[in-house]
């Protein structure tokens, strides 16, 4: 048993140190069995779910959950930062030094006297420092050498577009990124209706229109991942309601009442729309 009494802190250093303090006590000796052991990759792929968990409060706006979710989002920030401290005291100190360093660095516009114009030209100097001051760049055989292996294919797809992007291989307009989607979706098409032609690859073709879809989110400004988190909770939701609303009036899930879940899906459809535009009445009164 550890004896820690939980004061509650009034600025955010004391805060800050008493979350470290406490994921030290859980990672000692005395503490919990679970957190101990954790490795660096189970506490990153938390990470990860708690950040999609604080994105979900930040949509719907729910004040007190972002308090929460922000908290475990820090709370697994601080696990690695332990973790790693365990083993080499130096690596946060260093770690947490280098980064500051950084930040003034890749910001001449601020802790200098450089001048930008604006956010887009913030970016050029940000990646200039990056390649011709810290030479962190590509290497002479792969352009995309600097894109992680380890990010999931969506994710993948969207810092292959970027890295393209920053050597001006884009599309001029959003037009044509619109005209490639539809392209990709023929050639999907195409290959569905033939599929005992060699030359079709429907995997491949599918392929495309994922990364042409990807594309266009990043052109408009959209995380696809991000985009693909909310349309997931919209499937999830929506059915749901559909699946209740069901039950209550007895009709089953199956194939043969296809037309009564249509109806039933567009009920729902309605009714989210009417209370999407009531809310936003009511703001606007």
């Amino acid at each position: 048993m550890i004896d820690y009494s939980l004061e509650k802190k009034t600025t955010l250093d004391a805060a800050l140190m008493q979350l470290f303090t406490i994921v030290q006590l859980l990672r000692s000796k005395d503490g919990c069995p679970w957190d101990r052991e954790q490795t660096h990759k189970s506490v990153a792929t938390n990470l990860l779910d708690e950040t999609y968990e604080y994105i979900d409060t930040l949509v719907s706006k729910d004040i007190g959950g972002q308090k929460e979710e922000i908290g475990d989002v820090l709370l697994n920030a601080m696990m690695l930062l332990e973790m790693h401290q365990e083993s080499d005291p130096q690596f946060v100190i260093d770690s947490l030094n280098d980064v500051c360093d950084k930040l003034i660095r890749r910001h001449p516009h601020v802790f200098s006297d450089h001048v930008v114009s604006g956010s887009s030209e913030v970016l050029d100097v940000w990646n200039s420092i990056k390649v011709n001051v810290e030479g962190k760049t590509h290497d002479s055989d792969d352009f995309f050498s600097r894109v992680p292996a380890s990010l999931p294919p969506l994710e993948k797809a969207n810092e292959i577009q970027k890295k393209i992007r920053k050597v001006g291989f884009d599309w001029p307009n959003v037009e044509g990124v619109v005209e490639k989607v539809k392209e990709e979706l023929s050639e999907v098409v195409v290959a569905k209706e033939n599929p005992d032609e060699k030359r079709e690859d429907l995997e491949m073709e599918l392929g495309d229109l994922l990364f042409a879809v990807v594309n266009l989110c990043r052109y408009l400004g959209y995380n696809p991942s991000v985009a693909l988190h909310r349309s997931n909770q919209k499937m999830q939701r929506r059915f749901n309601a559909l699946y209740s609303l069901a039950k209550q009036r007895g009709i089953q899930l199956d194939q043969d009442h296809v037309d009564e879940m249509d109806e039933l899906w567009n009920e729902i459809k309605a009714i989210e729309t009417r209370d999407a535009y009531g809310t936003a009445s009511e703001q606007n009164a």
